[in-house]
């Protein structure tokens, strides 16, 4: 087959971390699929993966990456791309008879509302970190995040709340515990779990993600697992997700990410199945019992490319 791989950092040039987390994961896809012996393409500003076909994008402006999707010359894609600009270019890529490998743009869309996706999970009986009324918040701290964003975007620590959130923030409460997150392939019902992860993530500086460790284990990933299979489920999540969670009096889900993460780097070096053969069989419900993990991969941002290479 045919596979577009649309990595939006790569694509439209984005700067700094955002480019090399975009193309570790953009390569590790590539290369995976690329050994199965399907043909990959994938759109890009400039850099090159070594792997696949690069489709050189104009200027690298959004417009242009959703073009290339409303023409996608492939059987099928996936995307990887901001959660507040994911829903619109899944919903172009469906439009353009290309297979979506990844979750629906309604999925996409309700897990980049962190307002709306809390209240789903919660209604679900998934534990979550709450969302607090700002008009009577209880006792502090709390964590205030945009509505809107990826993972550790901008988030505040703060003992009390301002008196004008604005339109574009929520406050939840602050929870004591590990930063951990489960990388899984979801199929309908059927969620498959690849690893549980440690997120490095230094709240003195804004809650910023530093790194991971995957696998990371401990004795509480029975119920890690289940809270985040319950969030896939409840969601309708298909494809590669992420789950975010805090672990301490609960395994209490954070955030959702119904696409590719940066886990994916460890999860390349320790598991034995092939990433893109596990994505492919998602689309028609074949997912194995379980996957193989042999080892323990730890990174940092920065030393992305070279774990990579």
């Amino acid at each position: 087959m045919k596979i577009l791989i649309a990595e939006y950092a790569v694509a439209t040039g984005l700067p700094g971390t955002f480019q090399v987390e975009g193309r570790a994961m953009l390569s590790i896809l590539a290369r995976s699929f690329v050994r199965l012996g399907h043909e990959v393409i994938y759109p890009t500003a400039g850099p090159a993966i070594g792997a696949g076909r690069a489709i050189q994008l104009g200027g690298g402006s959004d417009r242009d990456f959703e073009d290339l999707l409303a023409g996608a010359d492939a059987d099928a894609g996936l995307v990887i791309a901001p959660d507040e600009l994911l829903p619109g270019f899944l919903k172009t890529l469906e439009e353009s008879g290309t297979t979506n490998l990844g979750s629906s743009p309604k999925a996409a869309r309700l897990a980049a509302d962190k307002l709306a996706c809390t209240r789903l999970l919660e209604g679900a009986g998934v534990p979550v970190v709450e969302v607090v009324n700002p008009d009577d918040p209880g006792d502090g701290p709390f964590v205030l995040k945009p509505r809107f964003g990826c993972g550790s975007e901008r988030l505040e620590l703060v003992d009390k709340l301002p008196e004008d959130l604005g339109d574009g923030r929520i406050a939840t409460k602050y929870r004591e515990g590990e930063a951990l997150s489960v990388s899984l392939i979801a199929s309908g019902d059927r969620v498959l779990p690849l690893t549980v992860n440690k997120q490095l993530v230094s709240v003195e500086a804004g809650f910023e993600y530093r790194g991971g460790i995957v696998p990371y284990h401990t004795e509480r990933e029975e119920e890690i697992l289940k809270a985040a299979g319950m969030a896939a489920r409840a969601l309708d999540l298909r494809g590669y997700a992420g789950i975010d969670l805090v672990v301490g009096d609960l395994p209490r889900v954070v955030d959702v990410n119904p696409r590719p993460t940066t886990s994916i780097v460890g999860i390349a070096k320790v598991m034995r199945e092939e990433l893109a053969d596990l994505i492919l069989r998602a689309r028609v419900s074949t997912l194995p019992e379980r996957v193989t993990v042999e080892g323990v991969c730890e990174f940092r941002k920065g030393e992305l490319g070279a774990i990579v290479e």
